[in-house]
């Protein structure tokens, strides 16, 4: 048997000498004594730079612009300003189409007050935008009272192609929705002019409405909370209300509706940071005494579009004029007058109608329709309490009007009755209730 090891390129002979032995080990395991290949080491280093470049650098999404898709004025304060988010033709992003798909909803939601006859409601946008943000803030003011208006909004963060959600405002603001929400519930109570307290039967008295992103990056929240009504020193009850405040930088304000129809009539946001649009949005032209480009929309030259069709809620029309019309005739008992929508204070007599749902009707003789209307309306007058005077407050009333309509074109052409809600007719058909009314 050979006992000798065969020899191969990757073998190295050892002699018996232990020196020269450890020699050539330290030599195997030390590597060969070259130069560093500086060429190459410089390649590697350019390419680390480059992909570091190419990731702290990584192309910012296509940033989407403003566009209204509905502008209306008309000539009974109703507005409606309802924009979309534009991309560039062939880019694509979910965070834009969901913020779209939003406000599609909105204006559809909305629509009814390009018809609106007899009644304001004022459904504005204050759009903003920083560096990093864009701010779409809506806005309702419904003239009703009871409410500061209510606020809907989306915010879009350029730099990362996402809307903004309430967690991620929460935490640019440092605190949660918790700690906003005890804030302000303290801050009402311990209001030195009017301090308030929540109303007490409502289970959510505090609702976050919305917040947009400033400059800073710092958010600005709007919350509304139902507070509870309370004694008056000079006489009188002050009614529960739906305030709606701002939150910035850990101070609360109001935005009280009484101030936007006084004297004091400030934007929801400031001038100096809303996007200037053209043609002009509201807030760029109302709060300087202006008028919309082209003009209000005049309705008192608008004819009905409308076609009868039986049993159809004629919603519509000249559906608010008659209703107001119906509840002037009502003036020996009430002193009623019509509100002029347009005026900055409020009179003795003054009346506006409110959600108005048909429950359906019957016919009425040959010739005619009876409807019965489900109405809600709000009256500021002296209130009577006990034979003493309150003083003037607006009384929140719900009631059941009869109509009738023609069968030809399906005007309305008189009042039949009223009776004022009771839990009972919850119950009853709109057959029995018109029967009923009528009767009596």
């Amino acid at each position: 048997m050979n006992k000798n090891m065969p020899r191969t390129p990757f073998s190295t002979p050892l002699s018996g000498s232990a020196r020269e032995t450890e020699i050539r080990l330290r030599n195997i395991f030390s590597g060969p004594k070259r130069r560093p290949p500086v060429l190459f080491l410089a390649l590697v280093f350019a390419v680390c730079l480059l992909c570091g470049n190419l990731v702290s650098c990584r192309q910012r999404p296509k940033e989407p612009t403003i566009v209204m898709e509905t502008q209306y004025y008309d000539s009974y304060a109703n507005y409606l300003e309802i924009p979309m988010l534009a991309l560039p033709a062939g880019e694509e992003n979910e965070a834009v189409e969901a913020i779209n798909a939003g406000l599609a909803q909105l204006g559809e939601q909305y629509d009814f007050v390009k018809t609106n006859l007899g009644v304001s409601s004022r459904c504005t946008l204050y759009p903003s935008a920083t560096d990093r943000y864009i701010n779409l803030v809506f806005f309702e003011d419904d003239s009703c009272y009871g409410n500061d208006g209510y606020v809907r909004s989306w915010v879009y963060d350029k730099k990362e192609g996402t809307q903004v959600t309430e967690e991620a405002a929460f935490a640019l603001a440092g605190t949660t929705r918790e700690e906003l929400f005890s804030a302000l519930e303290e801050t009402i109570a311990n209001d030195p002019e009017d301090p308030r307290r929540l109303y007490p039967d409502t289970p959510d008295p505090i609702n976050l409405q919305g917040f947009r992103v400033k400059a800073d990056g710092k958010p600005v929240f709007y919350l509304t909370a139902m507070v509870n009504g309370r004694e008056l020193e000079s006489g009188g009850y002050l009614d529960e209300y739906d305030c709606l405040y701002m939150w910035d930088k850990g101070e609360f304000s109001r935005y009280s509706c009484m101030k936007f129809w006084g004297d004091g009539q400030y934007p929801l946001v400031p001038a100096e940071e809303t996007v200037q649009l053209d043609p002009p949005l509201w807030n760029q032209w109302y709060f300087s005494g202006g008028e919309p480009e082209g003009g209000f929309v005049d309705k008192s030259l608008l004819e009905p579009a409308y076609t009868y069709i039986p049993g159809e809620d004629p919603y519509g029309g000249n559906f608010y004029t008659t209703l107001l019309n119906c509840y002037a005739a009502y003036e020996e008992e009430w002193n009623i007058f019509y509100a002029d929508y347009a005026q900055e204070t409020e009179e003795d007599g003054d009346l506006r109608v409110g959600p108005a749902v048909c429950l359906g009707e019957v016919p009425w003789g040959e010739d005619a329709y009876a409807l019965v209307y489900d109405v809600y309306y709000t009256f500021y007058h002296n209130t009577l309490y006990a034979n003493s005077v309150w003083g003037f407050d607006w009384d929140v009333n719900r009631e059941m009007l009869i109509l009738r309509r023609s069968t030809q074109d399906g005007s309305f052409t008189g009042l039949l009755g009223r009776a004022d809600y009771n839990y009972r007719m919850d119950d009853m058909t709109a057959e029995e209730l018109i029967e009923q009314i009528t009767a009596g």
